[in-house]
């Protein structure tokens, strides 16, 4: 059983954090968004060894911290269908869930995907901060400031959302098993093989500068996903789900609507 957190009534969604990180940065983003639509229960999960999900010394792959979401939705719902949302490593583990079990996702938002440390070199930006604040940076502890490096925007909201959401789950985050899924980051299958194509609606959102993950595999992946609305932010990193979070909200209701008029 993964720590959850439940919100909502109607058709489920189920959001997957990234490394390092825990629920709330989710509830965080995406709460004010479903305010605006009904009909929808969002499950906020802690993916093992990160916020209130100990570790798993059985957890040595991507692969297998990817079957240890598989079984929570199958077991917590089983049989239920769902739309999945990803965000950087959580992206990965979305499409690893939608490429293995199609019948079981509705739909896929993929936030910041891509960036596999085993992919090959140049295909990450170099890190630029667009809009930067010295004197906001200079307000802020060291301990609090910890990360502005992957940030393209500095704004007072988005070191208050890292304060909220992100600085208390790294202490949960566990280090030994980070370490073991590193060297074992890429899945045994291809995410991009040609007949296996996911073909329910889809949104890929990537940043221009994102330094991270990059956009170049979210452009190779387009072909996987016919159903997919695919945006390239500029003025927008890794962290672009609050540098840029109108454009963000808007794709994302849109989203959310193709999927309440998708065909059952």
């Amino acid at each position: 059983m993964l720590h959850h957190v439940v919100i909502g009534n109607g058709r489920p969604v189920m959001l997957v954090h990234g490394a390092a990180l825990d629920h709330r940065h989710m509830v965080e983003t995406f709460e004010p968004i479903f305010e605006e639509c009904e009909g929808w229960q969002r499950i906020y999960i802690d993916m093992p060894g990160h916020g209130k999900s100990p570790a798993r010394e059985t957890i040595n792959t991507q692969l297998d911290l990817l079957n240890a979401v598989m079984d929570f939705a199958t077991t917590t719902f089983p049989g239920q269908p769902m739309a999945l949302i990803g965000e950087s490593r959580g992206s990965l583990i979305a499409q690893g869930f939608a490429y293995l079990r199609p019948e079981l996702v509705e739909g896929l938002l993929l936030i910041t995907p891509g960036g596999s440390p085993n992919g090959p070199p140049g295909r990450i930006p170099k890190h630029q901060t667009l809009m930067p604040d010295p004197a906001l940076l200079a307000e802020f502890g060291e301990s609090e400031r910890a990360g502005p490096e992957i940030l393209v925007v500095h704004k007072r909201e988005i070191f208050e959302k890292r304060r909220r959401a992100i600085l208390p789950a790294i202490p949960l985050h566990d280090t030994a098993q980070a370490a073991r899924v590193l060297k074992a980051f890429d899945f045994p299958f291809d995410l991009a093989a040609p007949d296996d194509r996911f073909d329910k609606p889809s949104l890929i959102v990537s940043g221009r500068q994102d330094s991270w993950s990059g956009y170049a595999d979210a452009v190779d992946w387009l072909p996987t996903y016919p159903r997919a609305t695919f945006a390239l932010l500029d003025t927008a990193g890794h962290a672009l789900v609050w540098e840029r979070p109108e454009v963000f909200r808007a794709l994302t209701l849109d989203w959310l609507s193709r999927m309440v008029k998708a065909p059952p």
